[in-house]
């Protein structure tokens, strides 16, 4: 039945200054159907969706909704007849609470977007079912944290929240996955419930099955990388607390991390990794306790002075300018140190970056933003490298590179700090893992003690 289809498109293409991204794509989505566009990194996923909502302009062919023409509609024409997207890069209002990010959602129902003059406590009325949208997608207990202090896989639920809040008819779900939080089976399962259809861009990584139950690709062939044991110490965090706000992560966190080593923090989403990268660099609230970088305390200095001590952050957003090329991105950061990469270094490590040197930094494709991400700390001659889940949403391939890049820099005695969920990425690469829960050391395992504490492994990671 012609009723079935709810999107088609016929022939679409997109095409950049000489290089084509999208190549003659002809679909259709069934309404009431989950689908799934399956494809490694630069495949053209995203721009398939972006060309759907209207954020790119396709070169040739049509799209059509519900039987009308929409090829030449703007995004807020998009999103008015029904179509919502979420995005891969967490995109939500970072100093509002959880429950105002929704709430901004309802308020649509209330056709008084533009009565700036009324107090918010109009919007009172809104309350009750931004609290249910949060907890299908297990947010509720979350409702008065500001959205900044979220974790990012929590972040991700908050996206799916909202987008549900907008009752689509159609909802286009970037890289869902990507952060795996504890409920984003239920929060898929809600999706698909819908009276709409749902498009799922992303893949599910072949390779061997992790901890967590989710598919993983060995790194390097599965063989642990065999590099020299690092010695003297160069990080030493003594009794850390770290809040955001009125919230306290760290509880007295104790690590150390000797120079040249590679120390991998594995823990859930929420166990507070990537708040203790924050504090190293001052990124967080109010901060006590100790952090001794290269024998100097630094927990009473500004971030940008912490960064001249040789710190370089890649986070877990990336944090890409949007309106520079590859090449600009990699040239913007300050030196902080003698001793960076040059130019001709960094494209002889990352090739792919080589080739896209003139794109525009979100037209790279995630494996090759995040590969520029990592490039541009190491142009700025820091040390100690500070890296956020940098295997999160890549395809297999993408995840094995990096995973020899690192080894590379670490023969170069670069010392690194490595958050990640991925143990199967993170295990052949570090020499010591530290296990966080609770905003605590739960236990410190090295490598070659591995296979003799997989049940304490599974015991902190498994789900």
């Amino acid at each position: 039945m012609a009723d079935d289809c709810i999107l088609e498109t016929h022939n679409l293409v997109k095409e950049f200054k000489g290089f084509v991204a999208v190549n003659d794509v002809s679909l259709k989505v069934r309404r009431g159907h989950i689908h799934a566009l399956i494809g490694p990194n630069g495949a053209g996923k995203t721009t398939c969706f972006n060309l759907l909502t209207k954020f790119l302009e396709p070169t040739r062919g049509t799209i059509r909704f519900n039987g009308i023409d929409i090829t030449h509609d703007q995004p807020a024409q998009i999103a008015r007849r029904g179509i919502v997207r979420s995005f891969q890069i967490s995109a939500v209002f970072p100093h509002l609470t959880v429950l105002e990010n929704v709430r901004i959602a309802l308020q649509r129902q209330l056709g008084d977007s533009f009565h700036f003059w009324r107090t918010d406590k109009s919007l009172s009325s809104l309350d009750a079912r931004a609290t249910e949208l949060l907890a299908e997608v297990g947010l509720d207990a979350y409702v008065k944290m500001v959205a900044v202090e979220l974790p990012y896989g929590r972040k991700r639920a908050l996206e799916i929240a909202t987008t549900l809040a907008l009752e689509p008819e159609l909802m286009l779900l970037d890289e869902p996955r990507c952060g795996h939080f504890r409920h984003a089976d239920g929060a898929g399962a809600r999706c698909g419930a819908g009276r709409g259809a749902v498009c799922r861009g992303g893949q599910e990584p072949a390779g061997d099955r992790g901890l967590h139950g989710h598919r993983r690709a060995r790194v390097a062939g599965g063989s642990r990388v065999s590099l020299p044991v690092a010695s003297p110490e160069y990080l030493r965090i003594s009794g850390l607390h770290a809040f955001y706000g009125e919230s306290h992560i760290l509880h007295g966190m104790d690590l150390r991390v000797n120079r040249g080593e590679c120390v991998s923090l594995l823990g859930r989403n929420g166990a507070g990794r990537t708040t203790t990268l924050r504090a190293i660099l001052g990124l967080t609230g109010k901060r006590s306790g100790s952090i001794m970088l290269n024998g100097r305390e630094t927990i009473g200095m500004a971030t940008h002075r912490i960064a001249q001590l040789g710190v370089g952050y890649c986070p877990e957003e990336r944090g890409i300018y949007a309106s520079l090329s590859c090449e600009e991105n990699l040239l913007l950061p300050p030196q902080v140190g003698s001793d960076g990469m040059s130019l001709e270094e960094i494209y002889a490590m990352f090739p792919n970056l080589a080739e896209r040197r003139h794109s525009q930094g979100t037209r790279l494709s995630g494996g090759e933003q995040q590969m520029l991400a990592m490039a541009r700390i190491l142009r700025s001659g820091a040390h100690l490298l500070l890296l956020d889940e940098i295997s999160e949403g890549l395809a297999p391939v993408i995840v094995q590179k990096l995973g020899q890049i690192i080894g590379q820099l670490k023969q170069k005695g670069f010392t690194i700090v490595l958050v990640e969920q991925n143990f199967r990425f993170a295990a052949p690469l570090a020499d010591r893992m530290y296990i966080v829960e609770h905003g605590l050391i739960a236990a410190e395992i090295a490598q070659g003690e591995i296979e003799a504490k997989q049940e304490l492994l599974q015991e902190y990671l498994g789900v």
